[in-house]
C-alpha cells in the first residue's frame, strides 16, 4: 500500500512518533489511554483521525498535550544558545554561576543548567521543590558534594546522581579546585 502525505489536523504521524520515542506498543497506549488498539492502529496508520475526546485520552497517555499532538514535529529548526546568550545568575557574594542552557527545553518541562562552584564555597542550602521534580547531576570537572536533607554524597568528576529533591538541596564545592556540574531538573510531573 502506498504511503500518502498525511492531510493538516491529522495527528497520526505525531501519535506514531510519540508512542515510538515513548517506547510503547500500540497494546500499552491502549490500555494506557482507555482507547481500543483497532482504533490507536487506525489512528498511528493515518486512516482515521480520533474524535477530540479520544485524541485527549491519547495524548494524556502520551504526557503531553493536545496540542503537542496537533504540532508536525518534523520542521523544528535547531535551537542554537550561544555562550553569550545563556540567562546566568553570578551570584558575587560566593562566585557561583549559575547558566540556563536551553530556552527550548525549559518550555517543555526541563531545566538544563551548568554550575560553575568556585573552590571552598556553596550555594546555600535551598528549600525543597514541589512534590513530583525529578533532579539528575553530572559532575564535570572538581568534586562536589551534594546535601540532600542534611545528608552529604561526595561526587568526583564521572559521576552522577539522581533524586527527587522534597528536602533541602546544597551544593557545595569542598575542595581546592573549581567544580563544574550539569543539573537536569525534570518537572513534566511536578504537581
Amino acid at each position: 500500500m502506498a504511503s500518502r502525505t498525511p492531510e493538516p489536523g491529522e495527528i497520526g504521524p505525531n501519535v506514531r512518533r510519540r508512542r515510538l520515542a515513548a517506547g510503547l506498543t500500540l497494546e500499552q497506549l491502549a490500555e494506557a489511554s482507555g482507547v481500543s488498539t483497532t482504533m490507536l492502529s487506525e489512528v498511528d496508520r493515518s486512516v482515521k483521525n480520533p474524535t477530540v475526546k479520544l485524541a485527549y485520552q491519547i495524548a494524556r497517555a502520551l504526557r503531553c498535550s493536545l496540542t503537542d499532538l496537533l504540532d508536525d514535529g518534523d520542521g523544528q529548526p535547531v535551537h542554537v544558545v550561544r555562550a553569550g546568550q545563556r540567562r546566568t545568575l553570578n551570584d558575587r557574594e560566593t562566585g557561583v554561576a549559575r547558566h540556563g542552557l536551553s530556552p527550548e527545553l525549559l518550555r517543555r518541562g526541563i531545566d538544563l543548567v551548568l554550575y560553575e562552584l568556585p573552590k571552598r564555597c556553596s550555594t546555600g542550602e535551598m528549600g525543597a521543590n514541589r512534590a513530583g521534580i525529578l533532579e539528575h547531576v553530572v559532575v564535570l570537572d572538581g568534586t562536589l558534594t551534594l546535601v540532600l536533607g542534611g545528608d552529604a554524597t561526595v561526587l568526583e568528576a564521572g559521576d552522577g546522581a539522581t533524586y527527587g529533591p522534597q528536602t533541602t538541596t546544597e551544593y557545595r564545592n569542598d575542595k581546592g579546585r573549581p567544580c563544574r556540574f550539569l543539573l537536569v531538573a525534570d518537572a513534566t510531573r511536578a504537581l
